[in-house]
């Protein structure tokens, strides 16, 4: 049974360049995680770095976090079905790379512009991939996150500068996915979603009454090397932007 989970997965997420996969967690579980992981945020905060925190602008709601190192993120990424479900789907053993929280907090949580997850992280062979855990419901009302399927088969797009706080990159040339169907997938408490390195995604503002928190883990292959040059590139565009 789990060997055709897994073949299903994969046709799946090669076809469109992301998956879902209902109930990972239990809601009670889920909800669990996102009071213990807040608490925890409330605790750090003060001593993150500016590159590491994003606040919506005039306020002190938080709307992201990068390079979060809460305790809890090692044993999400350890999880042995999780990793055995990821490497299937690159194709490659794998190495850690990072975790994130994208908290969108209700009326004000802001929008994540058009981008590839490889831009930021200058993976050279491409191949890695993003787990995203549903700690509330996730809607297009919220700003849930939208992807244009099939479009990590464009391979490495060109980017520009965005300012947007914590979403620092945005693609060049939007008209590129006039023929990409957009989708918007719908996510329960405890959900999750993995999308490829290369998938063209972004969400909207969270308009609602109701907070849109994700937390992300990230896996590379480890076969894997980072492009020093693109890598330069990115950092000074970030730099830019941070002052």
């Amino acid at each position: 049974m789990i060997d055709k989970k897994l073949i299903e997965l994969k046709t799946s997420f090669d076809k469109n360049g992301f998956v879902v996969i209902r109930n990972f967690f239990s809601k009670t579980k889920t909800k669990k995680l996102k009071k213990d992981l807040f608490n925890f945020i409330n605790k750090e905060k003060k001593i993150l770095k500016k590159r590491e925190i994003h606040f919506v602008k005039g306020s002190k709601q938080i709307n992201s976090i990068h390079n979060l190192k809460w305790p809890y993120v090692k044993k999400l990424r350890d999880n042995k079905y999780l990793r055995l479900i990821v490497k299937n789907l690159i194709n490659d053993k794998l190495k850690n790379f990072g975790a994130e929280v994208f908290a969108k907090p209700p009326k004000v949580g802001l929008a994540v512009p058009i981008h590839q997850d490889n831009y930021y992280w200058n993976v050279n062979n491409s191949k890695g991939a993003t787990v995203w855990l549903a700690l509330d419901k996730c809607t297009k009302k919220n700003g849930a996150l939208f992807y244009f399927s099939k479009s990590q088969k464009l391979g490495l797009l060109n980017h520009k500068s965005s300012y947007v706080p914590g979403s620092s990159q945005t693609l060049s040339n939007l008209k590129i996915l006039k023929k990409f169907k957009k989708t918007t997938p719908t996510l329960n408490i405890g959900d999750i979603l993995i999308h490829h390195c290369l998938i063209v995604h972004g969400s909207n503002k969270n308009k609602s009454n109701k907070s849109r928190v994700g937390l992300t883990v990230r896996y590379i292959a480890k076969s894997s090397k980072i492009n020093r040059s693109s890598k330069l590139k990115y950092e000074r565009s970030l730099k830019e932007q941070l002052s």
